[in-house]
């Protein structure tokens, strides 16, 4: 069972940092894009009318697809005036206090946005603006960020569990330094 549980805290770990490869490389196609853009708009006097609508997208992708990147990276935003402080045990109780919230905020995220999704998918809603894409799939980032973060605070809270109960961690996953 604890072989099927760690391979299972690896997987979700693993699809959260490989979060930052594709989100990346889309963040790199935006800013060619955008800067085809510019040229066009300030040069040739001729914008493009999808620029706005793909900006807008794709800060949303970048704030929702990488929370669970953030939290695999322990990168995420504490309060550490005292938490520094705490033993191993009590920051890890201190961590499961918090997951309620966590895990909160991520099914809201997760049942909205699927309600919108499943919404402008009915509806056959689409982006106004140049950017003609169905609605439903620039939606698709809200539950997808909470499912990513939600699955990345279950591994979290399973690891503090263990750290209150026994005083080590079940998974072990590198964390990268000056991240």
């Amino acid at each position: 069972m604890k072989k099927i549980l760690i391979f299972i805290m690896a997987a979700i770990t693993k699809l959260n940092k490989s979060m930052v490869w594709i989100i990346g490389t889309i963040v790199l196609l935006m800013s060619l894009l955008l800067t085809v853009d510019v040229i066009l708009r300030y040069f040739f006097n001729s914008p493009t009318s999808w620029a706005f609508s793909l900006a807008t997208w794709g800060t949303g992708l970048l704030g929702f697809a990488l929370g669970g990147y953030t939290l695999a990276i322990e990168q995420h935003v504490r309060v550490d005036l005292y938490f520094e402080k705490f033993s191993p045990r009590m920051k890890s109780i201190v961590d499961m206090i918090s997951a309620f919230f966590l895990f909160l905020m991520a099914a809201a995220l997760f049942w909205f946005g699927l309600g919108y999704v499943i919404h402008y998918y009915q509806i056959g809603a689409t982006m106004t603006g140049g950017l003609a894409m169905p609605l439903w799939i620039a939606w698709l980032i809200v539950p997808l960020g909470g499912l990513l973060i939600g699955l990345q605070g279950l591994v979290k809270f399973f690891n503090d569990l263990s750290i209150i109960i026994t005083g080590k961690k079940i998974y072990e996953y590198e964390i990268e330094e000056g991240a």
